[in-house]
């Protein structure tokens, strides 16, 4: 099977062989892997136009040397990249390996967490022009459904929903608020996400126990990344979920960046144990990122910890 195989069976909750498909959500670690940096927004735009083709041909030789060092299966940084310059990768990409990999964009399209400048004048259209603020969203949500149809149109496979919702200690709205803010916005995402013909995972760090009924009845594919600083338990999670939604995670990513070899491979074991479901519905990956700054050594001991512990399911089988 090809890594789009295995992780378009984890996502249907299908069999497949092999250990737990693996991707990252956000990789700032290229230099370090592959020895030359990807394009991201800013760079991007300072590329003057007349050599734009040359740096997304590059860009996307970069990508594929990532994804098969590290053994992705979903290829996720062409996020970073507009809307059209996202859709010339993909079919670069495809030019190159064909359909090996699943493509994946990332975008907001809701209300979450405000900018501490955000905060009070939000608060403030809550109370005094809530009606004004649901027009506001809604309209926010639309653009957010433009720019799905035509990723998916241009060949985007997975949609990864990127709005943060919880801080540790929970939700930033109220149940009730959540439902009336949220709820209806994201599940117009996830049906326009589906009518494209890719799959729909929600990204959110913090504690989401008070509205994961909610998101239970969104439609959504997958959820990442269940946050265990803010007392997300992959286990209790799967509990709720059963097989209806893949679980994306959740390797604690303090960990990957400052823990100690064990520690990482603590928590790496607990996911790989406690996140699939009969051996499916799972990706394997941190819980945010792998950001600049963590050790590329603490990462790869991450991926080693996968390949053992599939190893040792195998010998027990035997």
């Amino acid at each position: 099977m090809t890594p789009k195989q295995i992780a378009t069976a984890a996502l249907t909750f299908q069999p497949y062989e092999g250990p737990p498909p693996h991707m990252e959500l956000e990789f700032q670690l290229a230099p370090q892997l592959v020895g030359e940096e990807v394009i991201r927004w800013q760079m991007f735009k300072d590329i003057p136009k007349h050599k734009r083709r040359d740096e997304l041909v590059r860009n996307a030789r970069l990508w594929i040397q990532i994804a098969e060092k590290l053994d992705w299966a979903v290829i996720t940084g062409i996020h970073w990249l507009p809307v059209d310059a996202q859709i010339e990768t993909v079919a670069l990409i495809r030019e190159m390996v064909g359909d090996k990999y699943m493509l994946a964009t990332g975008l907001t399209g809701t209300q979450g967490i405000p900018s501490s400048e955000e905060m009070n004048p939000l608060i403030t259209r809550m109370s005094e022009d809530i009606e004004g603020l649901e027009e506001d969203l809604g309209k926010m949500c639309d653009q957010a459904a433009s720019d799905i149809r035509e990723l998916t149109a241009g060949g985007i496979d997975i949609v990864f929903l990127l709005t943060d919702y919880a801080f540790n200690s929970g939700p930033f709205f109220s149940p009730r608020m959540f439902r009336r803010l949220v709820t209806p916005f994201a599940k117009r995402l996830v049906e326009t996400i589906h009518e494209g013909g890719a799959f729909a995972v929600q990204h959110t760090d913090g504690n989401l126990m008070l509205v994961m009924d909610q998101m239970l009845d969104w439609g959504l594919d997958g959820l990442h990344s269940i946050d265990p600083m803010a007392g997300m338990d992959i286990r209790e999670i799967r509990a709720m979920a059963g097989n209806r939604l893949c679980l994306f995670g959740n390797v604690d990513c303090s960990k990957v960046q400052a823990g100690t070899f064990d520690e990482i491979e603590e928590s790496a074991l607990y996911c790989l144990e406690h996140g699939p479901l009969n051996g499916t519905g799972f990706f394997y990956a941190t819980s945010n990122c792998i950001f600049e700054g963590v050790p590329l050594e603490n990462y790869m001991w991450m991926l080693e910890v996968r390949r053992r512990w599939y190893e040792q399911r195998m010998k027990g089988k035997t």
